[in-house]
């Protein structure tokens, strides 16, 4: 990082200028099998549809935790109310097709 201020001759506050914080929804939903919740051809159809939709405006981010039997569901955009809604289609998505754990 140093060699990117040398290089650029400008202060990391300016450089750091053009990045955008959004809002963030997160959510966790415990399933029996991680792989076929997450190759479930619907769900990765509905990430492919929110994909589009947020476009340059946001991102979504589905995987498999690494120490615990569930999914992490995170979406940003610029409006905090659209990353909830979502992030409720694709766990929608999820529980319809039979993958969520019995608690």
């Amino acid at each position: 990082m140093t060699e990117v201020i040398l290089e650029k001759k400008q202060p990391l506050s300016k450089l750091a200028e053009p990045v955008h914080i959004y809002p963030q929804v997160l959510e966790n939903i415990r399933v029996k099998d991680k792989r076929a919740a997450r190759e479930d051809a619907d769900a990765q159809n509905a990430i492919c549809q929110v994909e589009q939709k947020l476009g340059k405006e946001g991102r979504i981010l589905v995987r498999e935790s690494g120490t615990e039997p569930v999914m992490r569901v995170m979406v940003e955009t610029v409006d905090p109310a659209i990353c909830r809604e979502y992030v409720d289609q694709v766990i929608s998505i999820i529980i319809a097709k039979g993958h969520p754990e019995v608690l």
